[in-house]
């Protein structure tokens, strides 16, 4: 079995946990313990903005940032398979993985502006925030829309949340998403498009689906490298660097193996 645990369990790094049988799956019968675990957190995130919130339909153009990061390289698959003309940015150095995952168009992040090559897109998914994510509106169509996960929550966000007994967001907390989010309200408005704030929800059907795609090899898991657990302070200096292709994977050994 294999999945994402509810956000009250997060945080975390063990070697059992318990967990509601709802959120797991079968895993991929192809894919190795290690690859398996590389799936959960950026598969789901990149369904359930591309699919679920999205919706995109053949032809569509999106921007994905950051598209060699562990949530872009599974979401240019994503994007690609569901027919859209995907653009992403990353370092030059990494064109050619993200060309051999799917990508249309390669945007340098180090020496381009994106928002001087790219026009009129259909959707944006933004994993970096701030001026980047303010920037993705000035190359939104209208009717388009920018999803994000880095962003502020606003008032989709407030609207839609329930927590796990069920229960929505008090009134202060919806006034406080809408004052924090006022700038990116103005911002939707101006270009005529819809912003959304993504917090991943677990979903055992969706990873039933991620791991038919899987499978039948719609998508490819991308690992950087896999590091003993006893040797998990490399893994968090790795991950600061910024310099992460695809995902960290820790792997639970015997430190006296």
């Amino acid at each position: 079995m294999y999945g994402r645990v509810e956000k009250n369990r997060i945080g975390t790094f063990a070697e059992y946990i318990a967990t509601s049988a709802s959120i797991v799956a079968p895993m991929p019968k192809n894919l190795t313990f290690e690859e398996v675990a590389s799936i959960p957190l950026v598969g789901l995130t990149s369904y359930q903005a591309l699919h679920d919130i999205m919706n995109i339909q053949s032809g569509e153009k999106v921007l994905i940032q950051a598209g060699s990061g562990g949530i872009g390289t599974i979401a240019i698959q994503i994007a690609k398979m569901l027919g859209a003309y995907v653009a992403t940015t990353t370092s030059r150095k990494n064109f050619e993985l993200v060309k051999s995952l799917g990508a249309d168009l390669a945007i340098d992040y180090k020496t381009e502006d994106f928002t001087q090559i790219i026009s009129d897109y259909d959707y944006v998914f933004d994993t970096q925030g701030g001026k980047i994510l303010e920037n993705a509106f000035k190359i939104i169509k209208p009717g388009g829309k920018v999803v994000s996960i880095s962003g502020l929550p606003n008032e989709h966000f407030a609207d839609d949340y329930h927590d796990a007994d069920g229960k929505k967001l008090p009134l202060w907390k919806t006034c406080a998403f809408k004052f924090v989010t006022k700038n990116l309200t103005k911002l939707k408005h101006e270009s005529k498009a819809e912003y959304y704030f993504l917090f991943m929800q677990p979903d055992g059907e969706q990873l039933r689906t991620l791991a038919t795609l899987l499978e039948n090899g719609t998508l490819h898991p991308v690992i950087d490298r896999i590091i003993p657990f006893q040797n998990i302070d490399q893994a968090f200096e790795y991950s600061k660097s910024g310099r992460t292709k695809g995902k960290i994977i820790l792997k639970m050994t015997n430190e006296f193996d």
